[in-house]
C-alpha cells in the first residue's frame, strides 16, 4: 500500500497494476483553459504496455473522474497510449443562464458524479469478452505546448 502512495505522490509509473492482457503504466491528467470564454477542461492520457505482443488489443470506453470520456488511441509495439479530452464550461455561467422557472435539482444530480470512478475497458482481437482496468488514481500534470488554440 505504501508503494502505491508513493509511486502515485513522486509521480511514477504504475508498474506491477497487471489487470487481464494489459498493464498500466501511468494515468495523467491535465486542467487546461480557453478557446472560448469560460471553458475549461481536462486531458487525460493512460498509458499501458501489453503483456502479449500478438494480442490486438482494443479501447472500448474510459471513465475519468465520473465523466465518460471521449479518447483516441495509438498503439506502438506493446505499448498503447489512450487520449480523452472532457470539456466543461464554467459552471456559474450555467446556473446564471438557466431560464427563469428551471430546477436546480438538475444540475444538482449532475455534480454526484463518482469523481473516483475511474476504469477503463478494452477487447482482444475479435473476442466480444470485456476486461476492465481500474485506475487508481490519476496524476495531474503541467500542460507543455499548446493545448487548446488561443483565439486572437
Amino acid at each position: 500500500m505504501i508503494f502505491w502512495i508513493l509511486a502515485l505522490s513522486c509521480k511514477a509509473p504504475i508498474s506491477s497494476l497487471y489487470q487481464g492482457k494489459v498493464s498500466l503504466i501511468s494515468a495523467e491528467k491535465t486542467e487546461w483553459f480557453g478557446g472560448r470564454d469560460r471553458v475549461k477542461g481536462t486531458m487525460y492520457t493512460l498509458k499501458l504496455k501489453i503483456k502479449n505482443n500478438k494480442d490486438i488489443i482494443t479501447v472500448k470506453s474510459l471513465k475519468a473522474e465520473g465523466n465518460t470520456i471521449n479518447f483516441t488511441q495509438s498503439n506502438s509495439g506493446n505499448m498503447i497510449i489512450v487520449n480523452g479530452n472532457f470539456q466543461s464550461t464554467d459552471q456559474t455561467d450555467n446556473f446564471e443562464n438557466m431560464p427563469s422557472g428551471s430546477s436546480v435539482e438538475s444540475r444538482e444530480r449532475s455534480q454526484k458524479l463518482n469523481l473516483k470512478e475511474n476504469w477503463m475497458e478494452y477487447t482482444v482481437k475479435d473476442s466480444k469478452k470485456l476486461y476492465k482496468i481500474n485506475i487508481p488514481k490519476f496524476i495531474s500534470v503541467e500542460p507543455t505546448g499548446d493545448l487548446i488554440p488561443q483565439r486572437q
